[in-house]
């Protein structure tokens, strides 16, 4: 599937193949004929305590046959050519080989946030026409296996849910052994036609004051984003990349999995980010390339704080404030870069110029020199004050074909080929420079979760009349929700009525788990007598699993 079709305006600046012929697909074949016994993607150690299983190791021939079964296994099913499969993972081994095994079927990928509740999902679902489902069985609090096929029955396109990683449950198809060493396999091939780097590869969702929408990208679009990051940390076969975050967002995909691709080294996957795990990697795996939050990065890093092998920090920040700090965590003897993440429309290498902190304004001719094309992004402000970007990385047309007549349908290029991001930028003249606000008006941003006020304020009146949400700046999530209610019998239902109302991700209808077995980080103790319900304390454990999963998703 290509979309749209080429701009006059667009013919240096994002012309069709703008990084050539190479898919993601073909990186992964290219490595995999190259180092078929070097070592290619490692599950932190952490893993047993977020999704369960022991950690997974592939060498990148282990790692083309695990694509290549999984893709076979979707196959099987009969999806027409470029059908959208939504996923939904943890950063890890097993949701980066979903990831290429649904490209290599052919088929479109669709990464849903991990923060999504039941209402968002399906929504979703329902705006990508999405045939089926592949996801974790489980991610922290969030049963995201039982989750999903409650969604399903919401989503009528939806035919069928697979999992990795989840208990037995019914309506759900396994497909853990496609993971297994030695599993059967025979290599999947799409041909496509023209030149295939240009098909829809994935889709991410954005978030607007009306809403989410999705944003397609081509295997070209991304590379591209990715190429970014590559020439930055400039990693070789033998780097070792610390990746935290999440798969979720074009961001988290740009900054680690394609320049990983690309230089054929090797992926740590930590998932979600913690802080001693991944301490402990640099030295103990010799890790060479790190990429993580800015706010992150400030805690663990000093100048003195370097693993004797790190060569290259890749921070990722999407606010203003957190530019100027983040350009100095300068370890000794490592290289640093600072991205600006511009929702789903693109990044942006965050620059300083004596007092002013932003982004560059113009072409950022970093990757590609001056005066070469193609110009992977370029920035400037509208007359409404607004930052629009065109570029190599940046998508130009709606997704599904057709959904630009919608309401909240992404909006197309102009004549200039430049793409409307809704947020509010300044401009700095004498530094050459656009300071971007941080989200479009309207738009919240809890963790790595952005969605629109008006739906939060809609999820708190249905939950309970009496709460009023107020928003308030947070260090670590960004922005929280702070709820003034006039009774205090209010509060210890909301968590509950949330979770039904499909607001948050923690809990199913009926609030019942369907594992068969206990997860890893389970007690399997003989249980305590049973107590009366307390219904404040189930609501106090509510609303903390609650702020675990918003710190966990705010690494992407």
């Amino acid at each position: 599937m290509i979309l749209g079709e080429q701009r006059a305006g667009q013919a240096t600046t994002a012309p069709a193949g703008a990084t050539g012929r190479m898919t993601l697909d073909a990186l992964l074949r290219r490595a995999a004929e190259n180092r078929p016994q070097a070592l290619a993607l490692v599950d932190a150690p952490n893993r047993p305590h977020i999704v369960g299983g022991e950690p997974r190791r592939f060498d990148w021939a282990g790692l083309d046959a695990a694509v290549d079964a999984l893709a076979g296994r979707l196959r099987a099913h009969s999806f027409p050519l470029d059908s959208v499969i939504a996923t939904q993972f943890p950063l890890g081994a097993d949701g980066i080989v979903a990831l290429l095994a649904v490209i290599r079927a052919g088929l479109v990928a669709a990464p849903l946030p991990l923060g999504w509740g039941r209402r968002e999902i399906v929504r979703h679902l329902q705006r990508l026409g999405a045939r089926a489902i592949l996801t974790a069985g489980r991610a922290g609090p969030v049963d995201c296996a039982d989750i999903m096929r409650f969604a399903a029955a919401e989503a009528f396109s939806v035919r069928f849910v697979m999992s990795i990683g989840a208990p037995v449950l019914d309506g759900v198809v396994a497909l853990d052994d496609a993971l297994l060493a030695g599993a059967a396999s025979d290599r999947i091939e799409t041909p496509r036609t023209g030149n295939a780097a240009d098909h829809v590869a994935l889709v991410t969702a954005d978030a607007t004051a009306d809403g989410h929408l999705a944003v397609a990208r081509s295997h070209n679009q991304l590379i591209a984003g990715g190429l970014v990051a590559y020439m930055a940390g400039a990693p070789d076969e033998a780097s070792v990349f610390a990746a935290t975050l999440s798969i979720d967002a074009f961001t988290g995909l740009a900054l680690q999995v394609v320049p990983w691709l690309m230089s054929a080294g090797t992926l740590i996957a930590h998932p979600p980010f913690a802080p001693r795990a991944f301490a402990d990697s640099l030295v103990a795996s010799g890790v060479t390339h790190a990429v993580l939050p800015a706010a992150a990065a400030a805690c663990l890093f000093t100048p003195a704080a370097a693993s004797p092998a790190l060569r290259h920090l890749t921070l990722l920040t999407r606010r203003p404030g957190e530019i100027a700090p983040a350009l100095a965590i300068r370890p000794d003897g490592v290289a640093a870069d600072v991205f600006f993440g511009l929702g789903e429309t693109g990044i942006a290498r965050a620059l300083a110029t004596g007092a002013a902190a932003g982004i560059a304004a113009g072409p950022d001719t970093f990757a590609t020199g001056a005066g070469q094309a193609p110009v992977l992004v370029e920035t400037r402000r509208s007359p409404a004050g607004s930052l629009q970007l065109r570029g190599a990385m940046v998508p130009v047309s709606a997704f599904p074909p057709g959904a630009e007549h919608g309401h909240s349908a992404r909006s197309a290029a102009d004549a200039d080929g430049f793409v409307e991001t809704g947020m509010a930028v300044a401009a700095d003249d004498t530094a050459r420079l656009l300071v971007p606000a941080g989200d479009p008006a309207a738009v919240v941003s809890i963790g790595g979760r952005r969605f629109a006020e008006a739906e939060l304020r809609a999820a708190y009146a249905e939950a309970g009349g009496e709460i009023a949400p107020v928003l308030r700046t947070d260090p670590v999530l960004g922005q929280r929700v702070a709820g003034i209610v006039g009774d205090g019998r209010a509060m210890i239902g909301l968590a509950g009525r949330l979770a039904e109302t499909g607001m948050t991700p923690l809990g199913v209808p009926g609030g019942q788990r369907q594992q068969a077995d206990p997860l890893p980080f389970e007690d399997t103790g003989r249980p305590e007598p049973e107590l009366q319900p307390q219904p404040l304390a189930e609501t106090q454990a509510k609303l903390e699993q609650l702020l675990g999963l918003m710190r966990t998703a705010a690494v992407g």
